[in-house]
């Protein structure tokens, strides 16, 4: 029966065809600037909240768009004053000391050379003398990628700008959005986009506001721990941690590692310390922060979750890692809402909120996306 139906009609079927095969090679071709869209509404969610604050005080929303956009791009720009002096002196502290380190590494090189085994693992090579020779070589493949690092610094820079001001322009006006959206569907299909566009503003909303205060609390716990126990640039490393919460797991992990290195340059007790003072903090983020700041958003499976932040990790690179977890989250959100409730018309056990809930177990429709 559904062939007979797939056959009377040849023009959906081919129109579905061309459809998948314009999505493929719009994912294929253009996959970057998919993900950045993507990644300007996560941005818009973050500012849609100081602008409904604005809003409150009697601000137009144009008006407090515009306002937290610049705000914004302020703080971003006093974060890289704040960081710029830092990595500049380290760098230069680094640079001044690469000559005695050199000089340590080479004697202990022909120290170790003077070895018997060493002898026969090196046959009988100088490799204090061939490491000696590759410094100056070193030195000038870093100096090489100094002018495509700027360039790439310049880059990043420019696409944060831009991001910010889509973001701005879609939280200016966001029902403009949803309406042109809601207008090509036929009038069957509008309760469901309702609802869907409904929850994955509640989601979303719900996974920022969750997340933005764990990576607050987080990077704290992070930087005055680091503090109490005399890490140098412990500011820095905090706003490190900060921005690696946004990842879970994995961001925590990555956040930690230039700590524990200025630690352990300082001295291998500080290391230790300092690796107590992370562990602590993610197993209070683990127990304390997360059970009770995102208990209004969106549960994912953990296991779940690392699988696809390795999949999108794998398949489009660091933008793909920061995006995987609220993109999980509208992915579960839309197929909970059109497949399993609409279609096979049954309940996801732990889906959706309790108090979303009516007593029939019809799900309440969530607070309208702005």
């Amino acid at each position: 029966m559904a062939r007979g139906v797939i056959f009377r009609r040849p023009l959906a079927l081919a129109f579905s065809f061309l459809a998948a095969w314009a999505v493929w090679m719009a994912l294929e071709k253009g996959w970057t600037i998919l993900l950045l869209g993507f990644v300007a509404v996560l941005l818009a969610v973050v500012l849609g909240f100081p602008v409904r604050w604005l809003g409150h005080l009697r601000f137009p929303r144009p008006l407090a768009a515009v306002l937290v956009a610049l705000l914004t791009l302020g703080a971003a720009g006093g974060f890289v004053a704040l960081a710029a002096p830092v990595a500049v002196d380290q760098a230069k502290e680094l640079v001044a000391g690469l000559p005695d380190a050199a000089a340590k590494v080479e004697r202990w090189l022909r120290h170790a050379q003077r070895d018997r085994t060493v002898k026969q693992l090196t046959n009988g090579k100088d490799v204090a003398g061939m490491v000696k020779e590759k410094v100056p070589d070193a030195v000038e493949t870093v100096a090489t990628f100094t002018l495509p690092m700027t360039l790439h610094l310049l880059e990043w820079v420019s696409t944060f700008v831009l991001l910010v001001v889509l973001a701005a322009f879609l939280v200016a006006s966001p029902n403009a959005y949803r309406d042109g959206l809601r207008a090509m569907l036929p009038r069957s299909g509008e309760r469901g986009f309702d609802l869907l566009w409904e929850r994955l503003g509640a989601g979303l909303r719900g996974w920022a506001a969750g997340t933005l205060v764990a990576m607050a609390l987080v990077g704290v716990l992070v930087a005055g721990g680091l503090l109490l126990i005399g890490v140098d640039g412990w500011l820095i490393l905090g706003l490190l941690t900060f921005l690696g919460v946004s990842v879970p797991f994995l961001g925590s992990v990555a956040s930690a590692v230039p700590g524990l290195l200025v630690a352990l340059a300082q001295s291998p007790r500080l290391f230790w310390m300092a690796l107590g003072v992370y562990l602590l903090a993610h197993l209070v983020e683990g127990y304390c922060i997360q059970p009770v700041v995102m208990k209004r958003a969106v549960r994912l499976n953990p296991a779940l979750l690392l699988f696809f932040q390795a999949l999108m990790g794998a398949l489009f690179g660091l933008l793909g890692l920061l995006v995987a977890t609220p993109l999980l989250t509208v992915l579960q959100i839309a197929v909970t809402t059109l497949w399993i409730e609409r279609r096979l018309h049954k309940r996801a056990p732990g889906e959706v909120p309790a108090e979303g809930r009516t007593a029939e177990g019809a799900a309440e429709p969530a607070p309208a996306m702005s």
